[in-house]
């Protein structure tokens, strides 16, 4: 009965007004048998499909250790699951482009620097050649899509990366830290390439020297 509700909820649109109390006790259902596995997940390291690491290991250990918990079929399904989803996103236009956007931070934009305001991290991408950064489905990548695009990474405290106060030209601006880019850098970048990088534009409100 709990593995056909699970199914009606995966493939069925959810709606508060009639699937509400349905949903409720599947969630008590689901709590209750957590308890009675809890001894068999709690520090456990499930078995990773070959190719499985980093942050998608992360993702996937605890579900698969509730998966190898629940038995029968599910232990095979979510390592298939597992590839699937890691493979899918290797290779959608949305990590495509994110890996982009980082990649470009790390070798044009920073490039030694351990913080920029938004303004200026914005002015980089938006003057560089063969880039999409100055016409995203026709308009400039802003501050708002930046954010939205670098808080999909983590982060080394596993939070997702954000922008902070930056002290410059004795005004406060909000902008990025290379700290919080550093693991995704580590991550989810090639190797940095050995062509000549081109200088960064003055900060907002100080003179060249």
């Amino acid at each position: 009965m709990c593995g056909l509700a699970v199914r009606r909820l995966l493939v069925e649109p959810f709606r508060q007004r009639i699937h509400e109390k349905e949903g409720h006790e599947l969630r008590d259902r689901l709590a209750a048998w957590a308890q009675t596995v809890r001894h068999v997940v709690d520090g456990v390291f499930p078995r990773l499909p070959e190719g499985i690491s980093d942050r998608p290991a992360d993702v996937w250990e605890p579900l698969l250790a509730v998966a190898d918990a629940a038995g029968g079929a599910w232990p095979e399904r979510a390592r298939e699951a597992c590839i699937e989803l890691v493979n899918a996103a290797k290779t959608s236009d949305k990590g495509s482009i994110g890996i982009r956007l980082l990649t470009d931070l790390r070798d044009y934009v920073f490039n030694g620097i351990d913080r920029l305001p938004t303004v200026a991290i914005l002015d980089r991408l938006h003057s560089l050649e063969e880039a999409p950064w100055a016409d995203m489905s026709g308009k400039p990548l802003d501050a708002r899509g930046l954010s939205r695009m670098l808080r999909e990474y983590m982060t080394a405290d596993n939070t997702p990366i954000a922008a902070r106060n930056i002290k410059a030209g004795g005004s406060v601006m909000k902008g990025y830290y290379a700290t919080d880019l550093n693991d995704a850098w580590q991550r989810y970048c090639p190797p940095p390439s050995e062509s000549p990088l081109l200088p960064l534009p003055p900060l907002p409100g100080r003179s060249e020297p």
